[in-house]
């Protein structure tokens, strides 16, 4: 069995939900761990069978949770890491600092 990567971005605190509904769904994959080193966005990593379509992941997940987290789905490091460094269209103009405000607020709420 082959196993293909699908990293996962979306609003803080999606991998919980998005794992208790993979654990009851019939969708062979594996979690796996990426370090989360970046307060403005939260991603994951999993490894789904090379015979199971990404579609298949996102019906298992569930529209709601997708939504409610503003989940995407890679299917290369490469458009992964090229959507990590291309800033939000909402996001423009702000500095690290304004980030490390607004993580410190999420932090507290």
């Amino acid at each position: 069995m082959n196993w293909t990567t699908i990293y996962v971005t979306g609003r803080a605190g999606f991998q919980t939900e998005v794992r208790k509904k993979l654990e009851h769904a019939d969708v062979n994959y594996m979690p796996g761990y990426i370090d989360n080193s970046s307060n403005r966005v939260t991603h994951d990593l999993l490894w789904l069978d090379d015979k199971t379509d990404v579609r298949v992941l996102k019906e298992a997940i569930g529209s709601k949770i997708i939504w409610k987290y503003r989940l995407r789905f890679y299917t290369s490091l490469e458009a992964f890491v090229e959507a990590q460094e291309k800033p939000a269209s909402d996001t423009q103009g702000l500095t690290a600092e304004e980030w490390d405000m607004i993580a410190a607020m999420r932090d507290s709420a």
